[in-house]
C-alpha cells in the first residue's frame, strides 16, 4: 500500500538583501515540503458515520475558546481514530506523530502516544445552542469566530491536559513518522 504523501504549504517572508534587484521587503514566499504520512483521515460528518461512532454530550471545564464550562456534542478522539486508523495503536507504540491540519493552516503536532488515551475529543457543536446554530460566535484575541471557523474542535475531557492541541477548524489528521520535523 502506498504512504499517502502531503503536501504542506508554509508562508515564509522572503529576505530583503538590500541590493537594487530586491523586489519588495516584504514579499511573501510559498515553500512547500513533502512529508510521507503513514497514515490520514478526513474530519467530516462522512467519516464520523463511516467509523459507526455515536456522538456525546460532555462538559469542558473552562473551554480554552469560550472561556465557559462548554456542554458540547463530541466523538472520542481514540474511538475515531481506532476505527478509521486500524493499526493507530501499533504507530503509536513505534513513536509516531500526530498533527491536527485546521482549515486556515494551523497543524499543530504531538506525539501519538502522548494523545490516545488521554481524553481527547472532537467537539462538532455546542449542545446548548439552538438547533440551527452549530456554534456560537466566539471572541478570540481581535477578532470574532464564526462558526464556520470553529467547525471541528478538539478538546480534553479533563484540564489536566491544558498543553495539548486545542485547535479548531480540524480538517485533516495525519499520523506522521516519529523523525518527522515540520517547522514554520
Amino acid at each position: 500500500m502506498r504512504k499517502p504523501t502531503i503536501l504542506l504549504p508554509l508562508f515564509l517572508a522572503s529576505l530583503a538583501l538590500g541590493s537594487a534587484h530586491a523586489v519588495q521587503p516584504k514579499a511573501q514566499q510559498l515553500a512547500t515540503f513533502k512529508v510521507a504520512a503513514l497514515a490520514r483521515v478526513n474530519v467530516s460528518d462522512v467519516a464520523f458515520r463511516a467509523a459507526d461512532l455515536q456522538p456525546e454530550t460532555v462538559t469542558i471545564a473552562g473551554d480554552y475558546l469560550y472561556k465557559r464550562d462548554l456542554q458540547a456534542k463530541a466523538y472520542d478522539l481514540d474511538a475515531f481514530l481506532k476505527a478509521r486508523i486500524p493499526n493507530v495503536e501499533e504507530l503509536a507504540a513505534e513513536g509516531a506523530q500526530i498533527m491536527f491540519w485546521c482549515i486556515d493552516g494551523y497543524a499543530p503536532m504531538a506525539r501519538l502516544s502522548d494523545v490516545l488515551g488521554k481524553g481527547g475529543l472532537i467537539a462538532v457543536a455546542d449542545a446548548q445552542a439552538p438547533a440551527d446554530v452549530r456554534w456560537p460566535d466566539a471572541p478570540y484575541k481581535d477578532t470574532v469566530l464564526k462558526a464556520d471557523a470553529i467547525g471541528n474542535y478538539v478538546v480534553w475531557r479533563t484540564a489536566q491536559f491544558p498543553a495539548k492541541p486545542q485547535p479548531w477548524g480540524l480538517e485533516t489528521i495525519y499520523i506522521l513518522p516519529k523523525d518527522a520535523s515540520i517547522k514554520k
